[in-house]
């Protein structure tokens, strides 16, 4: 069942019907899958997370100083490279729908995808509101289309809240030029949503995190993406050159080697790939 109204972000309930969803996604630029997690997924992922910061205080600490974590700013906490690192979160990136529908999306710009980061985001009362952007930024030089060549996805491990920050998006908003203009904020709806429901949006669209006004309300994200998987180089040098070879090389060399990164494409956890150099 879908809402139909054009300014509320469409929505499919289960069982969810894949030609509804893929044409929301494709047309509108997003929709809202209810019940995507259950709530015993979402508190065993949260749990798993509370565990691991626990025991890894240096891995807050090391988030809240990377790219990304400059990004969100100080009232957001992060948790990047959550496959092999949090037990459940493989699981969580296979949830078949969700993974299903980026495959067909994505099929017309190529026959396999790759998974372009998932993490764990917490948006804490005082987190000022986002400016309207796309997540396509980073390719800057790819023309827009018909076809996305990313898809993002956000999933609530917490209720989505006007008050606490749920996320804000601009409907049909996707497919345009990458230098093309941020739209008006009055044409930005709102995806509230409950506990175990997952947003997913082209990685085109206009979007933005929300303020959180709360007192106490700490909005909990299972974040992650996909994109065409021809966007990388044809050999994979980091696997080639795995660190302990690569810390001997000539900082040059390293870079070429994909130990660097571009913008915020190419992070380790979340920073300057070759952090992970100093490791070995």
């Amino acid at each position: 069942m879908t809402t139909n109204e054009t300014s509320v972000v469409p929505r499919v309930s289960r069982p969810y019907d894949q030609e509804e969803l893929d044409d929301a996604v494709r047309n509108r630029g997003a929709v809202i899958l209810s019940e995507a997690y259950s709530r015993e997924q979402c508190e065993t992922f949260l749990s798993q997370i509370e565990d691991y910061l626990r025991e890894h205080p240096e891995e807050a600490e090391y988030a809240a100083s990377s790219v990304l974590g400059y990004f969100q700013g100080e009232t957001t906490s992060t948790l990047h490279s959550l496959v092999g690192t949090i037990p459940c979160a493989a699981s969580m990136v296979l949830q078949r729908d969700i993974v299903g529908c980026a495959r067909r999306v994505l099929k017309p710009l190529s026959d396999t995808i790759l998974l372009t980061i998932a993490e764990y985001m917490a948006r804490h009362p005082g987190v000022e509101r986002q400016q309207l952007h796309c997540d396509t930024f980073s390719w800057r030089h790819v023309p827009g289309g018909e076809n996305p060549i990313a898809l993002t996805v956000m999933a609530a491990m917490s209720d989505f809240t006007a008050e606490n920050g749920a996320t804000w998006v601009v409907l049909d908003s996707h497919g345009g030029p990458p230098d093309v203009p941020a739209p008006d904020w009055s044409a930005a709806v709102q995806a509230e949503m409950r506990q175990g429901d997952a947003l997913l949006f082209r990685a085109d669209l206009f979007h933005a995190g929300g303020a959180n006004t709360t007192e106490s309300d700490v909005r909990r994200i299972f974040s992650m993406g996909f994109q065409v998987a021809w966007l990388r180089t044809v050999e994979n040098s980091t696997l080639s050159v795995p660190p302990p070879k690569a810390a001997e090389l000539e900082p040059e060399l390293q870079e070429l080697l994909g130990y660097s990164n571009e913008l915020v494409l190419g992070l380790y956890k979340g920073g300057d790939p070759k952090n992970s150099l100093k490791l070995v």
